[in-house]
């Protein structure tokens, strides 16, 4: 009865203790979630970093997310995307992505970073390779970016500025399949600016040591529950 009368008298650090404790432990088991994905996609990484050699009219559609590839390819113009805010070594700048036909598809490319000098309007010019360019770098799957405020309109005039790439919209404006992946290129060609892409951004480790501070913190929050309740005296 001592004990029932104590819950209630503290209720509201009751209710605030089973909102915050499954909230604690959920975001500590999602974090060690994340550290073993980030564990298989280093380990897949590494099994597919010898590069794939693509023939002249060969499709990739029998590839997986990640494979590196080295293939001969003509961007085609006029289609170029600048995505923005894209920071380097503390510089803001964008990526530059143009489209090559790979057999009977067309795929995105990122030619990497450069540096925007903050021209926005218009558009810095950039200089693309003409003719076939040997192309080598990683398949990255195309992703929605979670910071993007609004929707990219997409027009017929370009280079075009955008948040993120858009499968569905950059569809539209081609008669041929668009391979879902961007070649992140990531090694010397007349194609390559500034590569920066990076598919462990944070590493399994981190992921860990974040969980165990969720976990830490829920075993705190248990602990002065506890002691709130049961072993300070009623007021």
């Amino acid at each position: 009865m001592i004990i029932v009368t104590k819950v209630r008298h503290h209720w509201a650090l009751s209710v605030f203790t089973l909102f915050f404790l499954p909230l604690t432990l959920a975001l500590g088991y999602w974090q060690l979630d994340r550290a073993e994905q980030k564990r298989e996609l280093v380990s897949s990484l590494a099994d597919l970093e010898q590069p794939v050699h693509v023939s002249a009219g060969e499709s990739l559609s029998h590839l997986v997310d990640h494979q590196r590839v080295t293939l001969q390819a003509q961007f085609i113009k006029p289609y170029a995307w600048f995505r923005d805010n894209q920071v380097v070594k503390g510089k803001v700048g964008y990526d530059a992505v143009g489209v090559v036909k790979v057999g009977p598809d067309l795929m995105l490319v990122n030619r990497g970073w450069f540096a925007s000098n903050g021209q926005r309007d218009p558009l810095p010019n950039m200089v693309w390779p003409e003719g076939n360019v040997t192309l080598i770098g990683r398949l990255v799957p195309m992703t929605a970016n979670p910071y993007q405020l609004a929707a990219d309109i997409y027009t017929n005039h370009y280079p075009q500025l955008v948040q993120a790439l858009d499968l569905a919209q950059l569809q539209q404006q081609f008669k041929r399949p668009l391979l879902p992946w961007v070649l992140m290129l990531d090694a010397p060609s007349p194609a390559l600016l500034a590569p920066h892409w990076r598919a462990n951004s944070m590493t399994a480790a981190k992921h860990l040591g974040y969980a165990w501070q969720w976990f830490g913190l829920a075993l705190t929050l248990c602990l002065l529950y506890i002691y709130r309740v049961f072993y300070s005296p009623l007021r």
